[in-house]
This record gives C-alpha cells, sequence and structure tokens, in this order.
C-alpha cells in the first residue's frame, strides 16, 4: 500500500485559524520561523489519523484548539476541523475529522456550562461512526506501522530496544542454529550432541548433568574413607569361627524344638480333648431331640398366623372395594347433573321461534317471500340439529350411568362377601387364641435327667484335661525359654559371620568409587568443552546475525550483542552509524540514519506513507527515499509557512 499526501487543510487547529497545504503528491519543503506551527502540520495529519499528536499524545494530555496568551482556549465556539486528501494506491480518499466543545443548560440555571467535547468523522464527504472511520483508517494503514514509518527517529530513540529486536528479527526471519553451525567445522561436535534438542535444552542438559558428575566427583573422597573405616574396624575378626558357632548353636536349637514337639503332642491331652467334644456332641444330640419333641406339640395347635393374614388380606381388599364404590356413587351422581343439564338445554331449544325481519335491513323495502321461506327453512334445521345432538349426548350420559350402576350392584355384592369372610376368620382367630392360651408345651419325660447326667460328664472330662496341659504348659515354657536364648546367640553370631560380606564389599567398592571418580572427571571435561564452544558458538551467532541484519540497511548498524565479563552473550539492540551511537549522532545524521531505517521497513511491509522530517534544515543531502517527504524546515525570514514543492 503506497499512501500520498495530495492535499490537507487545518481550522481552528493549534496555532492555526485557516491553512492550506496542496502538496498533490510529491515531496515538498514547508518554511517557517520559529514557533510558526510547522510541527503542528504534522500533528494534525497524525490527529486526523489516530486521534493523537506527532509524539504519540492523546486528545486528553494535547491542547488541539486555538489559545489565548495566557494558556485558555481562544475560542470556545469555534469547530476544530482536519481533512485530508490522500493517494491509496493511486486512489483518491478524503478523510476529515472534527472537535467541538459541547455546552448545555441545567435544570434550574440560565447559564450554559461546558459539559464535554464530541467528535465527527467522514469518509469521503460521508459521515460515519467512530468505529467505521478507525476501521476505515485500519484499512489503509496500521497505527503501529504508521509511526514506524513516519516518524525518522521513532524507531532508534522512541521504540524500547526489546521491540527494535524483535522488530529486526523479523526481518531477517527465523535463523536455524543446526544451519548456522553447519557454516563451521569447529562446530560439528556441539550439533552431534544437540541432536534433536534445541541449542537451549541442550544447554539445559549439559549443564544438568556436569552438576551430577561435579557432584559424584567431589563425593568420592568422604565415600571412600567411609569404607576404609569399615574395613579397619572389621578387620580383627575371626569369620570362619562365627560360622562354626552358628553350625553348633543350630543343632542345638533342632533338638529342643524336638522336646517341645513331643510335650505338644502329648496323647493323653489329646485322648481328653476326644472325650470333651464326644461329650458335647451328646449334649447337642440331646438338646436336637427335646426341641423336635416340643416342635411337634406345637404343630397340634390351630395357626393363627394363617388366619391372622387372610384377615389382613381381606381387611386391604375390603378398603379398595370401598373407594372404588364411592367413585362409582360420584360418577353416577355425575350423570344425572348432565342429563338434567342437556334436559333443561333440549327444551330452551325447543321452545325457540323464528325472530328474522321482513324487511331489507339496508333499504327498508319488504323482502320477497321466497327469501324469507329460505331463511325460516334454515332457522328449523338449525334447531333440529341441536335439539338431535342434545338427544344424542343424553343418550351417551344415560349408558354410562347405566354402566356404572350396574358395577355399582357388583361391588355391593363383592362387599358383602369380604364383610362375611373377615366376621368368619376373625371368630376362628379368637377360638385358636384360646385354644393356644390353654394348650402346654412340655419337654420329653427324661430329658431333665438325661441333660443333669452329660453336663456332669463334660465338667469332669474338663477337669482332667485342663490338669493334663497345666503340667505340659509349664515343660513347654521351659523349652521356649531355652529355645529363644539359644536363637539369640544364633543371631549375635549370624551377625559377626554376616560382617564378612561388608568387609569384602567395602574393598569392591572402593575400587568402584575410584573409577566412578576417574569417569566422572573424564565426563566433566568432556562436557565443559562443550559447553565452552556453545559460549563460542553464542558470539559466532552473534556476528552472524547482527551481519545479516546490517546488510539489510543501507547505512544504519545495529549491535545486538555484548560480551560480557563472564565470557557470556548480552542480548542488546543498540542503533550505530560508523561505529558511533544514535544518540552521539548530529542532528542530520540521525535524520538520514531514520529514514535508511524506514526505507528497509516500508520495503518489508509492503507498506509507504508519508515522511515528515522536522529540522530538516540540518540535513544537506536526504537519504534517498521512494516515500513522500514533507521537509519542515526553520527559516528565519519566513514569518509565515512557505511550501515548496520537489520535481
Amino acid at each position: 500500500m503506497e499512501i500520498r499526501l495530495k492535499s490537507l487543510h487545518l481550522e481552528n487547529f493549534k496555532c492555526h485559524n485557516s491553512l492550506t497545504l496542496d502538496f498533490d503528491g510529491k515531496n515538498a519543503s514547508i518554511y517557517g520561523d520559529n514557533a510558526t506551527g510547522k510541527t503542528s502540520i504534522y500533528d494534525a495529519f497524525v490527529w486526523l489519523l489516530f486521534g493523537k499528536d506527532s509524539s504519540g499524545n492523546g486528545e486528553k494530555n494535547i491542547d488541539i484548539k486555538p489559545l489565548a496568551p495566557d494558556g485558555s482556549v481562544r475560542d470556545h465556539q469555534a469547530v476544530t476541523e482536519v481533512e485530508a486528501v490522500i493517494l491509496a494506491d493511486g486512489e483518491e480518499v478524503s478523510l476529515k475529522r472534527t472537535y467541538r466543545e459541547e455546552w448545555a443548560t441545567r435544570r434550574g440555571s440560565s447559564e450554559a456550562v461546558y459539559v464535554g467535547n464530541t467528535s465527527d468523522y467522514f469518509v469521503d464527504g460521508v459521515p460515519c461512526k467512530a468505529n467505521a472511520y478507525k476501521a476505515r483508517v485500519a484499512e489503509l494503514v496500521d497505527e503501529d506501522k504508521f509511526r514506524l514509518l513516519t516518524t525518522v527517529s521513532y524507531f532508534a530513540a522512541v521504540l524500547p530496544w526489546q521491540k527494535r529486536r524483535e522488530a529486526l528479527f523479523d526481518l531477517f526471519g527465523s535463523v536455524d542454529d543446526r544451519q548456522i553451525m553447519g557454516t563451521e567445522e569447529r562446530f560439528a561436535p556441539l550439533l552431534e550432541a544437540m541432536g534433536r534438542r534445541s541449542l537451549e535444552d541442550t544447554r539445559a542438559m549439559l549443564t544438568r548433568k556436569r552438576k551430577d558428575f561435579t557432584t559424584t566427583r567431589n563425593e568420592v573422597p568422604a565415600r571412600i574413607s567411609e569404607c576404609e573405616k569399615t574395613i579397619s574396624d572389621l578387620s580383627g575378626i575371626d569369620f570362619d569361627d562365627a560360622l562354626v558357632q552358628v553350625g553348633i548353636l543350630s543343632s542345638r536349637r533342632d533338638q529342643l524344638q524336638k522336646e517341645l514337639l513331643s510335650i505338644e503332642q502329648n496323647t493323653a491331652v489329646q485322648s481328653k480333648q476326644l472325650e470333651l467334644r464326644e461329650a458335647q456332641m451328646e449334649l447337642d444330640r440331646l438338646e436336637g431331640e427335646n426341641r423336635q419333641f416340643r416342635e411337634d406339640q406345637r404343630r397340634t395347635l390351630p395357626d393363627t398366623g394363617r388366619l391372622t393374614e387372610a384377615i389382613e388380606k381381606d381387611k386391604y381388599a375390603l378398603a379398595s372395594a370401598e373407594r372404588g364404590m364411592d367413585m362409582r356413587i360420584r360418577e353416577i351422581d355425575r350423570c344425572d347433573s348432565m342429563i338434567d343439564e342437556i334436559r333443561k338445554a333440549w327444551m330452551d331449544v325447543n321452545a325457540e321461534q323464528y325472530s328474522g325481519s321482513d324487511t331489507c335491513p339496508t333499504c327498508g323495502q319488504q323482502l320477497p317471500a321466497s327469501q324469507i321461506n329460505q331463511a325460516v327453512k334454515a332457522f328449523a334445521e338449525d334447531k333440529k340439529k341441536r335439539l338431535v345432538s342434545l338427544v344424542e349426548k343424553s343418550k351417551s350420559y344415560k349408558n354410562l350411568k347405566a354402566q356404572f350402576l350396574k358395577e355399582a350392584e357388583d361391588q355391593k355384592l363383592f362387599i358383602a362377601n369380604l364383610e362375611r369372610n373377615i366376621a368368619r376368620n376373625e371368630l376362628e382367630l379368637k377360638e385358636a387364641k384360646k385354644a393356644a392360651e390353654n394348650a402346654e408345651v412340655s419337654d420329653m419325660p427324661d430329658y431333665g435327667q438325661r441333660r443333669e447326667s452329660v453336663t456332669s460328664w463334660i465338667s469332669s472330662v474338663q477337669r482332667e484335661l485342663d490338669g493334663l496341659r497345666q503340667d505340659a504348659s509349664r515343660s513347654g515354657s521351659e523349652l521356649r525359654r531355652r529355645i529363644s536364648e539359644v536363637n539369640a546367640e544364633i543371631q549375635r553370631a549370624s551377625e559377626v559371620a554376616g560382617k564378612r560380606g561388608a568387609y569384602a564389599y567395602a574393598m569392591s567398592r572402593i575400587e568402584e568409587l575410584r573409577e566412578d571418580a576417574r569417569a566422572a572427571s573424564e565426563n566433566l571435561s568432556k562436557l565443559d568443552r562443550l559447553l565452552f564452544l556453545m559460549d563460542e558458538y553464542s558470539r559466532y551467532k552473534a556476528g552472524f546475525v547482527e551481519q545479516g541484519i546490517n546488510n539489510l540497511f543501507r547505512i544504519a548498524r545495529f549491535r545486538l550483542f555484548r560480551e560480557q565479563a563472564n565470557g557470556g552473550v548480552e542480548d542488546r539492540c543498540d542503533v550505530v552509524y560508523d561505529g558511533v551511537p544514535y544518540l552521539g549522532l548530529n542532528n542530520g545524521m540521525k535524520i538520514n540514519v531514520g529514514m535508511d531505517i524506514i526505507n528497509t521497513l516500508s520495503r518489508a511491509y509492503g507498506v509507504s506513507v508519508p515522511l515528515f522530517v522536522d529540522n530538516a534544515e540540518s540535513v544537506t543531502r536526504l537519504e534517498k527515499t521512494d516515500c513522500q517527504v514533507v521537509r519542515l524546515v526553520v527559516s528565519e525570514n519566513d514569518k509565515e509557512l512557505r511550501i515548496e514543492h520537489e520535481n
């Protein structure tokens, strides 16, 4: 998109009451003494597009209206207006924006007070909303790109260095570390170590591994010292004698355990246990026979449970039948009510007489006899239809009533039958309960004598068994104590014998640790070489990228990296010319460096906008550019603004 300024008109904008400038899309120089409003022209163009001045300040932070000597607004009724005709890829587009104060009279007061400002927007002479206006401007040029491309000092002096750096890398494109490493053979080991990882991930991996190997190398002396102390402590122990003692003690423990098993398997105790179980089983058989004897007596008694269940079932059915009976009675009453209403309606319809007029309602003349007869006939047919409909309706309710009457009669018989069953079963239940109360259920004739004999037998056997167990328990406790003592001696001897493994492990572990230390040192050396090579690559990449970006510009140069005292590389984005930082350049060179930057950005973005060069008198020869250039030149002799076009 190429944008060129064709004309610019200002009304009541800052120091300009009315000013029209014709550029005709060409380069131009505007001459004027200090304070004649040259920069205000640039401010007006930016305000027209984005509502800000050329420094990026919004309307709330700038004075747009002309001011009086005391700093107040010179004319509150004046309307500020800026209009520009631009050429967008050769097509004319007119943009206009106004700014005026709003005054209102509050209730109860005749004096108008200031309530704020409002703006109106026009595109090609057509009024539009603010959002539509902003959208049209955005179609022409993005605000951020406009500021980069229309102010020679913005990129180098105003834009934060991080944003400058980001914009330059976007111009240069993404740089693949593997491609850069491929340009130098010395980076081949680093390229191999990276594999599929990124440079940052590789550095993190190498740093982590270096930390692990350093820890291993530093901890080895302390671990070797621990192993040597273990060897010193165990060197005077007779491990073979300890193993012999373990064998002797184990044999002694086996003999004691055999004696304990013999006591626990005492046949006298087992015999008494069998006799006790036999006596208990005899008692269980006796109790079972007595329960069966009592149960046989209960079976001869009347079954009160069955009668109670039958009564409850009939009572539930009776309640349901009574609810059904009530429902049918209500339905019969409803049918009677509907039949009465239909009968009354039939009598009302049957009493109706034709009441139509014999004269025309419009002209008042007598209607023809045929028309009157036709109306009477239609009335009679309608009356007949309604009477027939009422009769049919009455018949349906009568049939429904007859159905409910029949169901009610059947339900009445069913209820009477249930009531008879309930009364009969309740009488039987009463007699059964009375018979059960008078009946007695007794034990077997010899139950008491037999039970006393069996329980006495059980008690006698239990006493004899307890005595045998006490004797065996005393002997077993002594054997268990002796076995426990032997086990403790075996444990102590085994611990001594087991230290032979610790002694052998300590000897072999010292060799392993020394090998680990040698391997850690070798790996650290390899990692340090790779990390050093990575720092070397960072410096190489800095120069590679910096040179690639600087090749995009004619005179502007950028320092994108700075080597630190620790050997690392710090990200920067300093603008320089011929080795001199931008801030140290004279004003003319700053302008040309800025124009060189704008030329490159314009080509990259595919956008060209009018370029305003303030204090252009400080430059004897401007950098060449394809953009439309508007020079703002301080000229002491020009007390009023003067514009000159350039071919």
